[in-house]
């Protein structure tokens, strides 16, 4: 396995996207999230969500914005930026 990726049906909310260091660069991470994302929209969903570092220096951040996430504005309790796809 080189990664997986899941969201909460009933929310809407990516919860993890992992991937093993060694399967980054080859699409299989923006291929996991749109799966997840098409999945997630077929439960009703129009609105996604996901916690994401606010640090600009993570992989992750580039990562989801260059996949057209956006920032909210709304911060969680772990200090995540949160960042939706409509």
């Amino acid at each position: 396995m080189a990664g997986y990726c899941f969201a909460d049906r009933e929310n809407g909310e990516v919860l993890v996207l992992a991937l093993l260091p060694e399967f980054e660069n080859r699409g299989i991470g923006r291929q996991l999230l749109q799966e997840v994302v098409s999945l997630t929209r077929d439960s009703g969903h129009t609105r996604l969500f996901l916690a994401c570092s606010a640090d600009p220096h993570s992989r992750s951040y580039g990562f989801y914005r260059h996949l057209g996430w956006k920032a909210t504005g709304e911060i969680d309790e772990a200090g995540d930026e949160i960042l939706a796809l409509s």
